[in-house]
């Protein structure tokens, strides 16, 4: 890659790392995944789930079509940073050029990859949440006798409050350092890991059959308010990110740029992703088109080699 062209590919993998992008990107997913039940057989042509679909879209072209008017790179020259990139030798670079990266723009262009990308993360969620009640002990029901878990419920809840907020807010942080730690898009489940994880949560309700039944569904609404507790540190971790790579600047961009990128970003977190309730510019209808064909030939590429490598 020459050098007058490598902040191209630099830019793009830093930005498909980032708050930019991460921040509204992961807290759509995050606050939109629960209607994707892992128990129930989703059909792709419920209303709902091409509503949120379509707003996925909506966003990721968006995000991509600011980055590419702020940066002044055409799709061309993105295209060829993608597969330039992917050559280059991993030692060259600090990131390497792994297919997870564009994830996230492959589930927009592919409705079976959305849900399965959604329903994955609403189970993580639940998870999580499985995790901060019991670590809170605070499951309904309470903690039998003789449970050794019990030895934690005279610590100070605030210190316990103030440890889980740490532990979600790395979560975060780990997210950003390593994107490969979520499956890529045609990536085969591990299928004991994915049963060990539904017999968890199926035992937080059922319990060997002693909660009665009319319990089950506290529980439930007990696990969602707690996942969407997580979800709202996460998001507020996001936005302290985002806020603190403003401050810095946006590197690589070139003098005279419009630093929309970011702004497009805060606004984006806030509103839950909604792209027609934005209060700025919209990008210019040619950077809208460029994003749209961006995604467009990274899904094509991505499914090329995924076939080539099996």
């Amino acid at each position: 890659m020459s050098v007058e062209d490598s902040w191209v590919f630099d830019s793009l993998v830093c930005f498909l790392h980032g708050p930019i992008w991460n921040a509204p990107l992961q807290t759509f997913i995050e606050q939109k995944s629960l209607v994707f039940d892992p128990n129930q057989q989703l059909d792709e042509n419920n209303p709902d789930i091409l509503q949120i679909h379509e707003e996925y879209k909506n966003l990721v072209d968006y995000m991509l079509g600011s980055f590419m008017e702020e940066m002044q790179i055409s799709p061309e020259q993105f295209e060829m940073a993608c597969l330039e990139g992917r050559q280059q030798g991993q030692g060259e670079n600090p990131f390497h050029f792994h297919q997870v990266l564009f994830q996230q723009i492959w589930a927009a262009n592919d409705l079976k990859i959305f849900i399965r990308m959604m329903t994955q993360r609403n189970v993580e969620l639940q998870l999580q949440a499985l995790d901060l009640i019991e670590k809170n002990q605070l499951a309904p029901g309470g903690v039998e006798e003789g449970d050794d878990r019990s030895a934690d419920a005279s610590s100070d809840p605030g210190d316990t409050a103030s440890e889980v907020e740490q532990m979600i807010a790395k979560t975060v942080s780990d997210e950003l350092e390593s994107p490969e730690a979520a499956l890529t898009p045609e990536q085969e489940p591990n299928l004991e890991l994915v049963n060990d994880k539904f017999q968890r949560l199926n035992l937080f309700f059922e319990q060997e059959d002693r909660v009665d039944p009319s319990d089950v569904v506290s529980r439930q609404e007990y696990l969602r308010q707690q996942r969407d507790k997580i979800v709202e540190i996460k998001k507020q971790t996001r936005a302290k990110q985002l806020q603190e790579t403003m401050s810095r600047g946006t590197p690589h961009a070139p003098e005279g740029a419009r630093p929309s990128s970011a702004l497009v970003a805060q606004q984006l977190l806030e509103n839950g992703g909604q792209t027609k309730e934005l209060s700025m510019p919209a990008p210019l209808e040619a950077e809208e088109n460029a994003a749209l064909q961006l995604r467009r030939n990274l899904a094509k590429r991505l499914r090329s080699e995924v076939v080539e490598q099996k």
